[in-house]
C-alpha cells in the first residue's frame, strides 16, 4: 500500500500539483434498525478506495475511486490536478501550503472484542431486547426506535511531505428513542452509549438499559406541565453544558467559517468573549470517548485545543488549509465521512472545563430559576451567534430546591451574551452522550459535555 500512495502521489506531482495528499481506506461495518418491534434494516458494508487531493495556486481538487490499482489511482491522482488547475483559475485568494514535516506512524485504538468476531444475531438478540425494553413500559408507549452501528477500518494517509500515518480504528454506537402519547400529546424519550472501542461496551449495564431509560424519559414528559416563558436564572446540566459548547460556540471556532466570514468570532482572537473562569476545550485525544482519534485525516498529529482560556478566546481549529493561510500550526481538527469525500474541519470532544463550586452552590439564593436538563436538538447561526436548543426536561427551582416538572421548553439567545452571563461553574464534569455532527454533507463522531452551569437572563420558551 506504500508502494501504491507514492505512485499516486508522483503522478500528481508530475501532472503540476503543489502538494498531494491521499487516503487509503477499508472499513467494514453493521447497521442494524428495530422499530415498534420488527426488524427494518440490516445491513453490513465493506468498503474500500482512496481518495486523492491537489494543491495548486490557491485552489483544490479532489478525486476518489474504489479500484485499488496503480492504474487507477495514478488516474484519479492526475484528474484531481486538471481539477485544481481548473479551479485556480476562479480562485479568489492565492496561498501556498506551509511545509509541514513527515510523519510516519500507526496507530490501534483500544478494543477488546472486535465488532466483526461477534455474530449478527447476537447483536440483533441485544437491539430486540433494548426494543422489548421500551414496549415493556405500558400501552403508553406508543412506538420504539433502535439503531445499532460500529464500524472498523483501516486509514492510511500519505502526503508529498513524505508522511505516512496508518491507522486502525473500532467503534460501535448504540440509542434508543420511545414515544408516549395520550390522546393529545407526545413525547420522545431517548438515551445512547457509545465510543472508540470494541463490543465491550454494550456488555455494559448502561448500554444493556438504554431501552429503559429512553422509555421512562418518555414517559416522565407525559406527565409534565407545559413550560413557563420568560427570562430565567437558569441551571444547566452536563448535557446542555455540552451541547452550548459544541452547536454554539465550537461552530463558530472552525477556522474554515473564520476566513469565510460565517463565524461571529472574526478577528476576536485574544478577545473577551466569555465570563473569566470559562474554559472551553476541544480534545479528540481524550481515550475511550465517541471524538477520539490520534491523527487526523491529513496525517496531523491531534491535540488537545483550547478555544476559551479563562474567558479570552485563545484559538480555533484548524487544517493545513486554515492555518497555511493565517500563519499558524495546524491543530490536527480534518477529518472526512469516507474515503470519498475530502477532509474539512470537525470537532471531536467538546467542551467546558469544570470550575471549583459544587453543583449544589449553584441552587443556593437561587429564589425562582430553572434546571434544564438534556437536549434534542438546536439551530444556530455563527455568522450572528444566534442559537435555539430544544431542551429534554425542565424543573422549576424555589427557594433552591427543585420542584415540579416541565415539558417541551427551549432556550435561546446571543451566545457571547449566554457566556458572559454565566454565574457558576459547578466541578462536576461529565462527557456526554455521543453523537453524528453534520457539515458539508459529511458526517462525524462526537461526544460534547462539561459540568452544570448557572446562567443568568436565559430565554426559555415553550414548543407545541
Amino acid at each position: 500500500m506504500e508502494d501504491l500512495a507514492k505512485k499516486a502521489i508522483d503522478a500528481a506531482q508530475k501532472s503540476g500539483a503543489e502538494f498531494v495528499d491521499l487516503r487509503l481506506e477499508s472499513t467494514l461495518g453493521t447497521n442494524i434498525v428495530v422499530m415498534d418491534g420488527k426488524t427494518r434494516n440490516m445491513s453490513a458494508q465493506r468498503e474500500s478506495g482512496c481518495g486523492i487531493r491537489a494543491f495548486v495556486g490557491g485552489a483544490w481538487g479532489f478525486s476518489a475511486t474504489n479500484d485499488l490499482s496503480t492504474k487507477s489511482l495514478k488516474s484519479a491522482a492526475e484528474a484531481a490536478v486538471r481539477m485544481a488547475k481548473v479551479a485556480r483559475s476562479k480562485a479568489k485568494i492565492e496561498f501556498r501550503i506551509a511545509d509541514g514535516k513527515a510523519v510516519r506512524r500507526t496507530e490501534k485504538y483500544r478494543c477488546k472484542e472486535r465488532p466483526s468476531d461477534i455474530t449478527v444475531d447476537e447483536k440483533l438478540a441485544f437491539v430486540l431486547s433494548l426494543d422489548k425494553q421500551m414496549r415493556s413500559h405500558g400501552s403508553r408507549i406508543s412506538s420504539t426506535n433502535v439503531r445499532y452501528d460500529d464500524l472498523e477500518a483501516e486509514r492510511l494517509v500519505a502526503n508529498s511531505f513524505g508522511s505516512l500515518v496508518r491507522a486502525s480504528e473500532k467503534w460501535v454506537l448504540s440509542g434508543c428513542s420511545a414515544w408516549a402519547r395520550t390522546e393529545n400529546l407526545l413525547q420522545r424519550g431517548h438515551a445512547s452509549e457509545g465510543s472508540v472501542g470494541g463490543y465491550e461496551l454494550m456488555r455494559k449495564e448502561v448500554s444493556q438499559n438504554l431501552g429503559n431509560a429512553a422509555a421512562e424519559q418518555a414517559l416522565r414528559l407525559l406527565d409534565s406541565r407545559p413550560v413557563p416563558a420568560g427570562k430565567f436564572t437558569v441551571i444547566l446540566d452536563n448535557k446542555m453544558t455540552g451541547m452550548l459548547a459544541h452547536e454554539a460556540f465550537g461552530h463558530a471556532c472552525e477556522a474554515d467559517g473564520i476566513l469565510g466570514g460565517s463565524s461571529v468570532l472574526a478577528d476576536r482572537l485574544g478577545q473577551k468573549v466569555a465570563n473569566e473562569g470559562i474554559t472551553m476545550v476541544d480534545d479528540p485525544t481524550l481515550e475511550d470517548t465517541f471524538g477520539h482519534f490520534s491523527f487526523d485525516w491529513e496525517g496531523v498529529k491531534a491535540k488537545k485545543n483550547v478555544l476559551i482560556a479563562d474567558g479570552v478566546l485563545t484559538g480555533f481549529m484548524h487544517n493545513i488549509e486554515s492555518s497555511s493561510r493565517m500563519g499558524l500550526e495546524p491543530t490536527g481538527s480534518a477529518r472526512a465521512q469516507a474515503y470519498n469525500s475530502p477532509p474539512i474541519i470537525r470537532m471531536s470532544n467538546t467542551y467546558i472545563a469544570p470550575g471549583k463550586q459544587d453543583k449544589d452552590e449553584l441552587f443556593e439564593g437561587l429564589k425562582r430559576g430553572l434546571l434544564i436538563q438534556g437536549n434534542q436538538y438546536g439551530y444556530v447561526e455563527p455568522a450572528k451567534g444566534q442559537f435555539m436548543f430544544k431542551c429534554d426536561e425542565v424543573y422549576e427551582i424555589v427557594n433552591g430546591e427543585v420542584g415540579q416538572r416541565f415539558r417541551d421548553a427551549s432556550i435561546s439567545g446571543l451566545i457571547l451574551e449566554v457566556l458572559n452571563n454565566v454565574e457558576g461553574i459547578a466541578n462536576d464534569f461529565v462527557l456526554g452522550d455521543p453523537g453524528y455532527c453534520g457539515k458539508g454533507g459529511q458526517s462525524a463522531r462526537t461526544a460534547e459535555g462539561g459540568p452544570h452551569l448557572r446562567v443568568a437572563n436565559m430565554v426559555v420558551g415553550g414548543l407545541a
